[in-house]
């Protein structure tokens, strides 16, 4: 684990470089088919972890957000999403983080995780029965028992995967929750594990976007479930995410489920 951990951070180092190098008011942007911005920065960085993953695992699989390269066997695969928050990075706005995970394919569950941050020059990472670490300094989870006074994140309110989320953004209200909403998932999401935030919970069906946090948020101590509350595979579409401080989830998950449409 600790080769592929230095493997990562070298990785990441890499894609800042790319990602700043492209950083600002001026970024060009594209737009895909699901509605959702492309930069050069994304492309670039996704075609860099084909590349480095081929020339010292050529065995592993890759799975990215803009590019992948299955290969047929593979014990593992590389999750990865170049720049989680593309949205706040078109817009010369800092909230965006590079995410890389190592999943077994056998289960679907992550073994290695890391998360960086090109601005604030964090770097969070964790592996199996490791615990979890932000820039060298081992972190854990919010032992809280309610939610008040806390933060959660989540999305814009609306429908998708057959839940609203406006029940969740309610309730919590009441229990005296303040919800958040980032441009990117991960950059707030990460907070759970860093002991800052309760829990976030993600309403969107996409690997890349949960697979470091589920392994980094409960070697922090906490908990990671599809918004069912059951356990998803890392290296393929799921039904979302819940992502908590382990305490309070099966309450989170009671609460979202009451936003099923």
């Amino acid at each position: 684990m600790e080769e592929y951990l230095t493997f990562a951070k070298e990785l990441a180092k890499e894609a800042e470089e790319i990602a700043l190098k492209y950083f600002g008011f001026d970024t060009e942007t594209t737009w895909k088919g699901d509605n959702t911005p492309l930069t050069q920065a994304d492309t670039e960085i996704n075609d860099l972890v084909i590349q480095r993953v081929n020339e010292r695992y050529p065995e592993h699989s890759i799975y990215g957000e803009e590019k992948s390269d299955r290969k047929e066997g593979a014990e593992y695969i590389w999750v990865c999403d170049p720049i989680d928050g593309t949205m706040a990075f078109s817009c010369g706005m800092s909230e965006f983080v590079f995410s890389i995970a190592l999943v077994n394919v056998s289960n679907g569950l992550p073994v290695f995780g890391l998360i960086h941050n090109p601005i604030m020059k964090n770097t969070y990472w964790a592996h199996k029965d490791g615990g979890a670490y932000r820039d060298g300094k081992k972190i854990i989870v919010l032992k809280k028992e309610d939610f008040a006074n806390t933060y959660l994140s989540t999305g814009a309110s609306g429908r998708a995967l057959g839940f609203s989320n406006l029940p969740l953004l309610k309730t919590l209200s009441e229990k005296k929750c303040a919800t958040m909403k980032f441009p990117g998932f991960i950059y707030g999401a990460i907070q759970v594990a860093n002991g800052k935030y309760i829990g976030a919970v993600y309403y969107h069906k996409y690997a890349h976007d949960v697979a470091a946090l589920k392994i980094i948020t409960e070697e922090a101590g906490g908990k990671v479930t599809d918004l069912n509350g059951e356990e998803r595979r890392y290296d393929e579409d799921g039904l979302g995410c819940i992502i908590s401080n382990g305490i309070l989830h099966d309450e989170l998950v009671q609460i979202v489920q009451t936003g099923k449409v």
